[in-house]
This record gives structure tokens, C-alpha cells and sequence, in this order.
């Protein structure tokens, strides 16, 4: 079954699970992972179809390379399957929110292992990254463009922070999650996160003030 869920990406179109409807309604999320725990394979890959685009976008934040959000996507879908079992619903959007709690700790994990990198330099940063910076640092909402100029600039920035932090930051500035969905995600009070996020701010005023001059 491992072998199976790695390679569902390949998968063209996904056989109809193991339950029929009188009428053509689709399965609910709830219904899906029943099926799964169920042992019918079809009803995770619908999952991974339902799901994949979400996922995507997650892992997009914070990594830019093709091939590292294939595999982290992947990894994330891995991770979803031999959990699904702990998954326990019950609210509208529950699924959603709960797999991309999962997301973000599966690139949050690949952070923590990896360590903190040294920044690299910003004695050429562009009039649009350098505002982006600016914006972050002062905590002000980021603008279209300074989103545009982060998805290039935001690795450099935030590799100084803590990879939790890190994570934080990356869904606050470049995502469109709320504070009380980035504390969910993350386990953490909205107040918590809030002090963390002050922190964060002084720490790249500290590091980057002369650049913002």
C-alpha cells in the first residue's frame, strides 16, 4: 500500500470507491476517509485529487523549486494516509484545515533537520524587496507586489529566524492565513503567536536596519 500512495500522483483517473449514492451526490470528506480507514484504496486517491492543488499552494510557500515541492507534496500525502486514522472531523472545512495542519508541519519538520542557513546578501536587494522587508519588519500587511518580490526574497529573510518563527512568518506574509488559523496550524495561543511575530519583526530590524536606510 506505501508503494500505491507514493505513486498516486501518476495514477490518470481514480476507479470509483466502494459505495454508490441513489443519486449522484458527491462523497463528503467524512464519507472519504471512512472509506479509506475501510480499506478502499479508490477513495484516497480522490482525496489526493480533492486535495492536491491545497497541498500545493502550502508547500509553494515555502519552497521554490520544482522538485522539493513534488517530493514534500508527496511526503505530505504519505503522512495523511498512515494518520487518517486520527483524523476526527466533525466541523465544516475540518478535513481541509486538518491536512494542511499537516502541510505545514511536514515543511516545518524538513526545517527543523535542516537547521538554520546563513543569510545570503542583500547588498543588491531591489527597491521591491527592500520595501518588502521594511513591510515585515514594521509588521504592516504586504502588498501584491511585495508578495511578488518575497516569493525571490523571503528564504534569505526569514533563514535567521527560528524554523518555527520561520513557518510563521512565511503564512502570515506570504500566505493568506489569518493569525487564529497560523496559531492552529502551529499549536500556539493567537496571543503566543502574536509575541512571537513582535520578536521576529525586532530581529530582522536588528539584522537588516541598515539595508532599510
Amino acid at each position: 500500500m506505501f508503494d500505491e500512495v507514493l505513486n498516486i500522483p501518476l495514477q490518470n483517473e481514480a476507479q470509483p470507491f466502494g459505495f454508490a449514492f441513489d443519486e449522484p451526490v458527491p462523497a463528503t470528506d467524512e464519507m472519504l476517509v471512512k472509506a479509506v480507514l475501510d480499506g478502499d484504496e479508490a477513495a484516497f486517491a480522490e482525496i489526493f485529487d480533492r486535495y492536491k492543488l491545497l497541498v500545493t499552494r502550502v508547500v509553494g510557500r515555502f519552497f521554490r523549486d520544482r522538485g522539493e515541492i513534488e517530493e514534500f507534496v508527496q511526503q505530505t500525502f504519505t503522512k495523511v494516509f498512515f494518520s487518517i486514522d486520527k483524523y476526527r472531523g466533525g466541523e465544516e472545512n475540518a478535513f481541509p484545515a486538518w491536512l494542511t495542519r499537516i502541510t505545514v508541519n511536514v515543511c516545518y519538520d524538513h526545517f527543523r533537520r535542516r537547521g538554520r542557513r546563513p543569510e545570503s546578501t542583500f547588498a543588491e536587494m531591489s527597491t521591491g524587496e527592500s520595501e518588502y522587508v521594511e513591510t515585515i519588519a514594521d509588521g504592516r500587511e504586504t502588498s501584491i507586489d511585495q508578495r511578488l518580490a518575497a516569493a525571490q526574497l523571503a528564504d534569505r529573510v526569514l533563514s535567521i529566524l527560528d524554523e518555527r518563527d520561520r513557518v510563521a512568518m512565511t503564512l502570515i506574509y506570504c500566505g493568506d492565513y489569518s493569525l487564529d488559523e497560523v496559531a492552529e496550524f502551529l499549536g500556539m495561543t493567537v496571543s503566543n503567536l502574536k509575541s512571537r511575530m513582535f520578536r521576529c519583526r525586532n530581529q530582522i530590524k536588528n539584522r537588516f536596519g541598515e539595508l532599510l536606510k
